[in-house]
């Protein structure tokens, strides 16, 4: 009994001993600290994980990194990598919702210590959706090889394999040539949920209820299987776009090094409990793409480009002419009681300022639609230019989320299930990989600085040598594992029919 009583004694003096010390009689420098990533004066959830960054500051010997709430009470953490503890992080967040942290970062120098400018980090009133996901790829061109389907706990660090191409036999030739792409949830639930599996075994995979199956969407009366997919929010019902989309290498220099276009696409509607295809809009020289529903699901959104070729050219000759093609935005009002299309009316006309839209997103509120703004086409994960936009659907006024852009890509984008937080892609970091980024959207529609998805190790965005794609909230994690989804990859696929 002593030895365990002197044990617990020496573990708790070995705690005390790691918690840094505060400097005391620091000087100021009167410096903007450097981090990364940055969190400065940034607005995060009450329930996000601890934001740990690195100091950019190779002088110093030593760092003491102490962040303050409201009341005084404090946490800290030692070295060059802020690391914070998730217990006292997430005790000393939510007793300073709605109000200001102050950061001070300290600095050991050969003249003593010193401390740079402290910082704030607003923390929001509003929680953010508890889960993320996204696909893992590596930025290349070559053949597929692993790719992965991933959630993480935005509450902590906690990430696991929704589906991986490695699932397949990996003695199988062709099993590398297996793309993974397109995940979409109904309404933030994981219940019912689809992704593709692209060549080797190809199909779409959709889970509801509680089975998982492979279908062949591709119908005699339709160009090709789903691409790009939106749920309905409450019919089992699901948006396609189905697009021939290649690759076009360019050489007009090292910051667009390819572009990715249709060759022809069109929009469908798949009912899941009929399996049924039913046309929204076909023709040879329209192009459609990137579905979205209203949060009522009476209108179909989506984006459009007319292009018509000349006579002596084929649809793979489009990649001649990729920069002038500009995507505007329409939507369809939807019966759910009767499964009638109305007429398509358009949103946004971003071909007449010279612009093309991508992408658009209605906020569960139905009040703003947000949306890709780039020169050109709507594959936009390649384009410097892509920006993030929205509009306001009550007053129809177009704007720049100015405080949510960067120089680099912004693109792929979605609103978290209360409205109040966007995740989207950015190559902010170092315009090659693309991140996960989080910018709080408040009450009043103003946009605010964003923050990188937090790591447990700071640096992990610098070593990670692949690419997060299509980053979607959830409200809970797929209960599916990735050996169960396999099962239904490897079978062959039900064959879809199309609605007469």
């Amino acid at each position: 009994m002593k030895t365990y009583i002197i044990s617990i004694i020496s573990l708790a003096m070995l705690i005390a001993s790691c918690t840094p010390e505060v400097p005391r009689d620091a000087r100021d420098n009167n410096k903007k600290v450097s981090i990364f990533p940055d969190y400065t004066e940034v607005v995060i959830p009450p329930n996000i994980a601890p934001c740990n960054f690195h100091i950019n500051d190779t002088v110093a010997t030593d760092f003491v990194t102490v962040i303050e709430g409201s009341d005084g009470q404090q946490i800290v953490a030692g070295g060059v990598d802020a690391r914070f503890s998730e217990s006292k992080w997430h005790q000393l967040v939510a007793q300073n919702k709605g109000s200001e942290l102050n950061v001070t970062v300290y600095a050991k120098t050969s003249e003593g210590w010193e401390h740079y400018r402290p910082f704030a980090i607003s923390v929001a009133e509003e929680p953010i959706d508890e889960y993320i996901s996204y696909r893992i790829i590596e930025p290349s061109y070559k053949n597929y090889g692993s790719i992965t389907l991933r959630q993480r706990n935005l509450t902590n660090f906690d990430e696991s394999v929704i589906y991986s191409n490695e699932e397949i036999n990996m003695q199988d030739a062709e099993s590398s040539y297996q793309c993974v792409n397109c995940h979409s949830y109904q309404n933030y639930h994981t219940d019912n949920f689809q992704f593709h599996v692209r060549h080797n075994k190809g199909g779409t995979v959709i889970v509801t209820g509680g089975k998982a199956v492979k279908y062949n969407l591709k119908t005699d009366s339709t160009i090709g299987a789903g691409v790009y997919p939106a749920w309905h929010p409450s019919e089992p019902v699901i948006a396609y776009s189905l697009d021939h989309t290649v690759q076009a290498f360019l050489i007009d220099g090292p910051k667009h090094k390819i572009e990715v276009l249709d060759t022809l696409s069109d929009m469908v509607l798949y009912y899941v409990d009929t399996n049924e295809i039913q046309n929204v809009r076909k023709s040879k020289d329209w192009y459609e793409t990137t579905p979205g529903w209203s949060p009522q699901g009476d209108m179909l959104y989506y984006c459009t480009a007319y292009f018509p070729l000349d006579v002596t050219d084929t649809h793979y000759d489009l990649g001649n002419h990729y920069d002038r093609i500009l995507y505007d935005i329409v939507r369809h009002p939807y019966d759910v009681k009767t499964r009638t299309i109305g007429e398509a009316d358009t949103v946004f006309k971003a071909s007449t300022i010279g612009k093309s839209a991508s992408f658009p997103r209605v906020s569960p509120d139905g009040r703003y639609l947000l949306f890709g703004l780039a020169d050109y086409g709507y594959f936009h994960v390649w384009h410097r230019s892509s920006d993030l936009h929205v509009i306001d659907l009550q007053t129809m006024e177009e704007r720049s989320l100015t405080d949510m852009n960067s120089p680099e890509t912004d693109s792929y984008h979605a609103w978290s299930s209360n409205g109040r937080w966007i995740v989207f892609s950015t190559r902010r970091e170092d315009g090659n990989y693309t991140r996960a980024y989080i910018g709080y959207f408040d009450k009043n529609g103003k946009e605010h600085k964003p923050f990188a998805v937090p790591q447990s190790d700071p640096l992990f965005n610098k070593k990670f040598m692949k690419s997060f794609n299509a980053t979607e909230f959830m409200v809970e994690p797929v209960k599916f594992s990735p050996q169960e989804l396999a099962v239904a990859v490897r079978k062959a696929p039900v064959q879809a029919k199309f609605f007469k």
